[in-house]
């Protein structure tokens, strides 16, 4: 079972109608709840890589993106490439529905950094209920 901090690699999910696969998201919740009449269990940001510095740059030009380096988490398999969280889109999960792994976790200080970051957000949330 996964906490918050974690970082978990799902096999398959959906965005907007979209079937995408294997990505890794940071858990920022852990408790059970409801979502447009929906059950969930665990709330998470996804996270993505930068490919270059011109990306770097482009990625965190948007207001909702959340810069995380590649010494801001342990990663079982090691990890050498920075990213960035999706901070704005909040995916809601149902576990028994859900295929994931727990593949590291985010340093704490980096995970209440993260949280305030969402808390602090001059622009909306988007609330991504499609893998209920």
């Amino acid at each position: 079972m996964c906490t918050i901090g974690d970082i978990i690699l799902i096999k398959s999910y959906q965005h907007k109608g979209r079937a995408l696969s294997k990505h890794s998201f940071v858990v920022l919740s852990v408790e059970s709840g409801k979502i447009e009449g929906l059950d969930y269990d665990f709330v998470c940001n996804v996270l993505s890589s930068f490919k270059n510095e011109q990306q770097r740059a482009k990625k965190l030009g948007f207001l909702g993106n959340f810069e995380i380096t590649h010494v801001d988490s342990s990663i079982v398999q090691g990890n050498t490439r920075d990213g960035y969280a999706k901070a704005e889109q909040l995916y809601y999960f149902n576990r028994d529905k859900t295929d994931y792994t727990i593949i590291g976790k985010l340093h704490e200080d980096v995970f209440n950094r993260l949280v305030e970051f969402i808390e602090n957000l001059d622009v909306p949330l988007e609330h991504i209920t499609d893998n209920l």
